[in-house]
């Protein structure tokens, strides 16, 4: 059996996310590993992202103000995590294309494992939104563990 000691769990910072760190919470423990955070954000597809917009005190591109949320939101997430015991060690924030940055991540980074939460969309939503986890299934070099929600 391969052995697993670096973990890297991809999130958006929805309940996916942080079920698919507290499975990957459970194999760390188990194996010794430790978990580094992914978030990669995308800029919107129809709004260039030097665009300036207006934000309290002047003004930033929203390149800028996305990446400023991002980061933010990684901070709280990661902070909830540790309060729950998780052990986290890096934590990475990228732009770009998800399913393409995770995998060239997991690869750079020579993960074992790669962990991440799926929303299980089927039909419309699936064609429409696509899927992250689908993608990174599919692409990826290492192993990858896909947790999803129960359903409703």
């Amino acid at each position: 059996m391969q052995e697993v000691k670096r973990i890297l769990v991809p999130v958006d910072f929805s309940g996916c996310s942080r079920l698919a760190l507290s499975r990957a919470a459970e194999l760390a423990k188990a194996f010794g590993a430790t978990i580094d955070i992914l978030h990669v954000w995308e800029a919107p597809a129809f709004v260039a992202p030097e665009a300036m917009v207006g934000v309290s005190g002047g003004t930033q591109t929203l390149a800028d103000l996305a990446r400023e949320h991002a980061a933010t939101a990684m901070e709280e997430f990661v902070s909830a995590a540790q309060d729950e015991g998780v052990p986290v060690g890096e934590t990475i924030v990228k732009q770009g294309d998800p399913a393409k940055v995770i995998v060239e991540t997991a690869d750079s980074g020579n993960y074992d494992l790669v962990a991440l939460g799926t929303h299980g969309r089927t039909g419309l939503s699936h064609l429409l939104l696509g899927s992250v986890a689908e993608k990174v299934v599919r692409r990826s070099r290492r192993p990858v563990l896909s947790v999803r929600e129960k359903a409703k």
